[in-house]
């Protein structure tokens, strides 16, 4: 039973009505700001993979105990 509950799930997920929801938006009256499906840039990714790095190297450099 659980199977065919995950298929219809499934199903209704790969409907053409919801592939469109990424380009529905929802305004914030009061503000005036917009809300929508994004994704994010390879650029944020490759900052945040960056800084991890650089994080793990100063942690290693400058935290280790003195040789």
């Amino acid at each position: 039973m659980s199977e065919n509950k995950k298929d219809r799930v499934e199903e209704t997920e790969r409907s053409p009505e919801n592939r469109d929801r990424g380009s529905e938006e929802y305004l914030y009256q009061t503000a005036g700001i917009r809300e929508r499906h994004g994704y994010i840039p390879i650029w944020l990714i490759l900052v945040a993979v960056g800084l991890f790095i650089w994080g793990g190297y100063y942690l290693l450099s400058y935290w280790s105990p003195a040789s």
